[in-house]
């Protein structure tokens, strides 16, 4: 969940009016013709007519954020990223069990791309609050290209060994929590206010779409070629990336650069700014504790339950597509869906991921495994965009950086102490009890956090949450 946001001008719902009959003086009866004349033929006419003209309205909204140049850049840009990010992670697995073929070593080149994000990522915050968001982001792009490429190369040459791979994945993983913060208040700025929502579902859409055709293209390089073409592709990417964000104004809007604090004093100010608004840091509570009792136990026990007792690789992988699948459904209905309590919304989203692990712990079907994978990876997007979009709207735009580091901490910190504990509880209580549990805890958590009324003062229709002083 990943994942990851001063209010929206008042104006009409995207949809509604469009969407609403004309008053064109049918009385709505079937009264004699065919299919196209008379009153019943125009009545259907009319109907069809309207239904496309709402379909093109809901279309254009979607894509408005694309008119604006500089997002456009930036979404063509990370698209491509996207697609080299989701190569990365089975690539440099099977690089390090051809190289080694040890398990524990896979563990610790894993580790070593999480741990500089873990440690940095604050730091990375307070920095895109402080200078120019822009030119983090280039760096950063800059940093992994440098790191994935010289990746590539030692695979293909033969030349890597154990501790090259660790020392670049803490290169690489240093530009990631740098870049990630910066990114949330990059957008703020090239979107503008009424386009944030269609624009931060437009990049989901995107990360969604090219991770179901990036996974196909990786396994079909590692298998082929080896998995250092892959990484050159990922290298490759980046460089993609840093060009559009080169073609960005350099002056851009949001940063908070006139006062000359240093960075440590950003990153308790950002604390503060979080600490001040109760709707804000119970969320990121929610998001930490969903991240390590139900996120990553399902991670870590439904392979395990598909080897068992599903057919092995295949039922898991099929789950796994219908979760990428629903992502990117949920991409579509957030860049139409407008609750006017955004934080309750996405609240309720969330309990959508409930069914697949008590559906894992019994288990279920595949087929009934499949749709429950489609409701979480929706839950997921619209969960995620419905957030950073309430971030970057109730908080100021100096802010936006370190608010978004601080809610990124959280699930980051949390994740690997969920697949930590998941194998052992499993071990010691049984796996059905421990996945019935994952689904019990994503309710009871949800309720509770519903029970804070700063989450329901939090609304999408221009007013802001008094902060007090």
């Amino acid at each position: 969940m990943r994942l990851p946001r001063p209010g929206r001008q008042p104006g009409p719902h995207p949809g509604t009016a469009l969407n609403r009959a004309r008053p064109d003086g049918d009385t709505g009866g079937h009264t004699g013709g065919g299919p196209g004349g008379g009153p019943g033929g125009d009545a259907a006419a009319g109907a069809e007519d309207r239904a496309r003209r709402g379909a093109r309205a809901r279309l254009s909204a979607t894509l408005s954020p694309l008119a604006e140049p500089g997002f456009r850049r930036y979404y063509l840009g990370q698209t491509a990223s996207f697609f080299g990010d989701a190569l990365t992670p089975l690539a440099i697995a099977f690089a390090v069990l051809h190289l080694t073929g040890s398990a524990v070593d896979l563990g610790i080149v894993i580790l070593s791309t999480r741990l500089p994000i873990i440690a940095l990522t604050l730091l990375g915050g307070a920095a895109g609050d402080r200078f120019s968001r822009r030119s983090i982001m280039l760096i950063a792009d800059l940093t992994r290209l440098a790191a994935h490429g010289v990746t590539a190369v030692l695979l293909l040459t033969g030349s890597a060994h154990l501790w090259t791979l660790v020392a670049l994945q803490l290169i690489a993983g240093a530009g990631s929590a740098f870049f990630n913060p910066a990114a949330v208040g990059l957008v703020s700025s090239l979107a503008g206010k009424e386009n944030l929502q269609a624009a931060n579902s437009l990049i989901s859409i995107s990360r969604s779409t090219v991770s179901i055709v990036a996974l196909g293209v990786a396994g079909a390089l590692v298998a082929l070629v080896g998995p250092g073409w892959a990484i050159a592709i990922d290298a490759l990417t980046f460089a993609v990336s840093a060009v559009f964000l080169s073609r960005l104004p350099r002056l851009l809007p949001g940063g908070d650069r006139g006062q000359g604090r240093g960075l440590l004093a950003g990153i308790g100010e950002g604390l503060a700014e979080v600490g001040r608004r109760t709707w804000l840091w119970v969320w990121i509570v929610h998001l930490a504790v969903a991240n390590a009792l139900v996120i990553s136990p399902i991670l870590v026990l439904g392979p395990y339950v598909a080897d068992r007792s599903l057919g092995g690789a295949p039922a898991w992988s099929a789950i796994g597509i219908a979760y990428a699948a629903g992502g990117l459904a949920g991409g579509v209905v957030s860049a139409h869906w407008r609750p006017a309590r955004p934080m309750v919304a996405a609240l309720l989203a969330f309990l959508l991921i409930a069914p697949l692990p008590a559906l894992l712990a019994l288990p279920a079907p595949v087929w009934q495994l499949v749709v429950a994978g489609v409701a979480a990876g929706g839950q997921v997007t619209v969960h995620n965009v419905i957030q950073t979009t309430a971030l970057q709207r109730h908080l100021p735009a100096g802010a936006v950086a370190r608010a978004a580091s601080v809610s990124m901490l959280g699930g980051l910190v949390a994740a690997p102490v969920g697949m930590g504990l998941a194998g052992p509880a499993a071990s010691f209580f049984g796996t059905r009890p421990v996945l019935l549990a994952c689904a019990a805890t994503a309710v009871v958590v949800t309720a509770v956090t519903l029970l804070v009324p700063a989450v329901w003062r939090i609304r999408d229709d221009g007013s802001r949450e008094p902060v007090p002083s």
